[in-house]
């Protein structure tokens, strides 16, 4: 009899245990915490992990279609290839600390409130999100969109690399830091000199 037998698990821990090629599509996670796992390429779909807490997890290109994320947390993981959208939600309460985020999309969803301090996003899509009161302080941007998103109140006090054409996403009342804000001017084609 495996551990992956039940439908729900419950404030269960689960150590450098290698998702692969167990088959967890439509279980349930409550107040669970993933160390050390690997989820790459892991058939997730129809799964619901509430409250729990990823770290130092790998979760690469797993399939998600239909799951739910509800108070998730990330702590120091590769988070890549991940179409948040193809969840089975549209509000989303994450918090992504010191991680990896690569190539995900996080268009169209609502993340009032959402974490990515610390970490280092690269390739990601953020289209039309509700992202007020955001924080992505101390991270790092690579090739990552912005558009038509509502940044209100955001935080990206510390960060670098952004690029957010401030046209077309609202940044009312957003924190920026020097001299990286200077980039919110970028798409106006201007000319800075120093005196």
């Amino acid at each position: 009899m495996s551990r992956f037998d039940g439908a729900s698990f419950e404030g269960e821990e689960f150590d450098g245990i290698d998702f692969q090629t167990i088959g967890v599509s439509g279980k349930e996670f409550n107040g669970c915490t993933f160390t050390g796992c690997d989820f790459t390429e892991t058939d997730l779909a129809r799964c619901e992990f509430d409250d729990c807490v990823f770290k130092t997890c790998n979760l690469s290109n797993p399939k998600i279609g239909h799951a739910r994320f509800l108070d998730a947390e990330f702590e120091q993981c590769k988070v890549a290839g991940i179409n948040f959208y193809q969840c089975d939600q549209a509000v989303f309460d994450l918090s992504f600390e010191d991680c990896r985020v690569m190539n995900c999309n996080f268009s169209d969803l609502k993340m009032k409130g959402a974490t990515f301090a610390g970490c280092d996003i690269s390739g990601c899509f953020f289209q039309d999100t509700f992202l007020v009161e955001a924080d992505f302080s101390a991270s790092f941007f690579r090739d990552t969109l912005f558009s038509g998103s509502d940044l209100r109140r955001a935080s990206f006090f510390g960060a670098h690399g952004y690029s957010i054409d401030p046209r077309s996403n609202n940044v009312q009342r957003a924190v920026f830091s020097c001299p990286d804000v200077l980039s919110l001017i970028d798409c106006f084609n201007i000319i800075i000199k120093d005196t």
